[in-house]
């Protein structure tokens, strides 16, 4: 017998908030519950400062699930998502983010921004880069003060994503100044070189590069910046999980096997380094 939504949300019945006084169901915490080929993906939803100690919990809640029938694979994902004032439901978890970060919380490689938000992936060719421009422009149409870097040193997507063409101008002798359009402020490594000149770089100057676009870019305020990181889990997420005060990850996959395997694979690595995974993006969802 297939698995089902109510066959999980029975399940997760068993796994109890231990702060709170209910289960995780009762409670409103499980959120888009998918079920593909006995593979089970769904959101618990918490607090943003209950967010890293409520491991155990997602832990429990994917072993209550693998324990049903027919189920062959379990990723619960803790999402983080604040609430602005007033109570009201923000338009979406990255925007909360930024609308929580405070100002001592900047980053003090890029001091003007109050949150940055990685749009990772295991795999290329998922649709990260549409997703990126995509939510930056959604959070620009949300009034907040937004900026891209083109973190894929090796095939960077986003001039093109955002039509931009020429080369940045300098602010001062050290400083660029981000290219713009749509309201968006964007710096990526394919606005310096020739769109079909290969990056044969090492992973060390990899890692200086986007600390200079972080750190020698005139990015001013900002309420928020999306990364457009490389696929794959190597030298450049390492680099911005470990020097740049992450405010969450978005993990973009494809409903394949194979892609989902590696989305894992990224999500697990920003549960390592304590990033919060503030939702997974399933593209290309459909069929022609």
């Amino acid at each position: 017998m297939p698995v089902t939504e109510n066959m999980i949300l029975d399940a997760l019945r068993a796994v109890r908030d231990p702060e709170r006084d209910g289960d995780i169901v009762s409670l409103g915490m499980v959120t888009g519950v998918v079920i593909r080929d006995g593979n089970v993906g769904f959101a618990i939803e918490v607090e943003p400062e209950r967010g890293a100690r409520l491991e155990p919990l997602r832990k429990a809640a994917e072993r209550a699930v693998e324990a049903l029938p027919d189920v062959m694979s379990v990723t619960a994902v803790l999402t983080a998502e604040a609430k602005p004032p007033g109570g009201a439901r923000s338009a979406a978890p990255a925007a909360a983010a930024a609308q929580a970060a405070p100002a001592a919380g900047k980053s003090a490689i890029a001091p003007g921004v109050r949150a940055i938000v990685a749009v990772a992936s295991g795999k290329g060719g998922v649709g990260k880069s549409t997703v990126a421009a995509n939510l930056a422009l959604g959070l620009k149409a949300n009034g907040l003060r937004v900026g891209v870097l083109d973190a894929d040193i090796y095939g960077p997507s986003m001039p093109r994503m955002l039509g931009i063409t020429g080369k940045p101008q300098m602010a001062d002798a050290k400083i660029l100044r981000p290219m713009e359009n749509y309201g968006l402020k964007c710096m990526s490594i394919g606005f310096l070189v020739p769109e079909d000149t290969p990056m044969i770089w090492r992973g060390p100057m990899v890692m200086s590069a986007l600390q200079q676009m972080l750190r020698d870019v005139a990015w001013g305020e900002l309420d928020i910046m999306v990364v457009d990181m490389p696929p794959g889990t190597g030298d450049a997420q390492l680099t911005m999980a470990q020097q740049v005060s992450l405010a969450g990850a978005v993990i973009v996959s494809t409903p394949q096997d194979i892609a989902l395997i590696d989305a894992r694979k990224g999500l697990n690595m920003f549960t390592k380094v304590n990033v919060p995974v503030l939702g997974i993006i399933e593209n290309m969802s459909y069929f022609l």
